[in-house]
């Protein structure tokens, strides 16, 4: 009697470890599928986004927001499955949710800049505020951004420094950038007995010619001796000490062949 109520335990047990393999089984399967869809259903959102022409320039941003959310929904479901696996093979989860909620208060309090810094590059992220590759000044610091994180931010200051903020420090930004490009401006002094007609064509197409966009020069400043023709026009904010360096190499080169007299 005792041997069959054992057989009658035992093949209880294994039917309910059948049950519960197969129940670990479909949410395995489900998780991966889940998993497969939503990576193939962001990739499509963020090619599709980027496809547009007219949000082109803002390629990196929607790639990190879409690789962001991407990536919370995935924990999101893999935490969920793992609650139902555990429930399947009869774990009770209720003291584990309780100890969850307690650690996550606790880790909440103790990193606190750190989920400020998160929620403020999401935000910068969502807002547009800047992009990689502009010129920006973001308290203090004026730079071009090198990379927009989740809680950094990272720029390349006019000496060559890398420059790294929190994101939960900017508080105040300037935008060099969203007007098209960043502003450069170069001086030649020449001899108030040059002809200055000649010499302001010749700045505007050797401006021209280095790639400088909307050149304007004019008068800044002259005396008995000599006098000042700026001339000032738009480049890309990355490109502007080589665009800037580059011009004043030909302008150097144009007015010695004209023979202007410089000051």
């Amino acid at each position: 009697m005792s041997g069959w109520v054992s057989a009658l335990k035992l093949e209880e047990h294994l039917s309910r470890s059948v049950d519960a393999g197969l129940q670990l089984l479909k949410i395995v399967l489900l998780y991966a599928v889940a998993r497969l869809l939503i990576a193939h259903f962001g990739r499509s959102v963020v090619n599709r986004l980027e496809s547009v022409e007219r949000i082109t320039a803002q390629k990196p941003r929607i790639r990190t927001l879409g690789n962001l959310i991407r990536s919370i929904v995935e924990y999101t479901v893999l935490i969920v499955a793992i609650l139902i696996a555990l429930r399947a093979v009869g774990i009770d989860i209720t003291p584990l949710l309780a100890t969850a909620g307690v650690a996550g208060l606790a880790i909440g309090f103790g990193a606190q800049r750190l989920v400020r810094d998160v929620i403020s590059g999401f935000f910068l992220l969502a807002e547009n505020q800047f992009v990689v590759g502009e010129m920006v000044t973001i308290g203090a610091t004026t730079g071009v951004v090198e990379e927009v994180g989740m809680r950094t931010t990272r720029l390349r200051d006019e000496q060559g420094r890398m420059v790294v903020i929190a994101n939960g420090d900017v508080n105040m930004v300037i935008n060099h950038s969203r007007i098209g490009g960043v502003k450069l401006s170069v001086d030649v002094r020449v001899a108030s007995s040059a002809d200055l007609s000649a010499v302001s064509e010749v700045l505007q197409s050797t401006a021209e010619e280095a790639g400088v966009e909307k050149p304007l020069v004019g008068v800044a400043a002259f005396d008995a001796v000599a006098v000042t023709l700026r001339l000032t026009g738009m480049v890309p904010p990355q490109e502007r000490d080589a665009r800037e360096l580059h011009l004043k190499g030909l302008l150097y080169q144009r007015l010695r062949e004209m023979e202007v007299p410089l000051v």
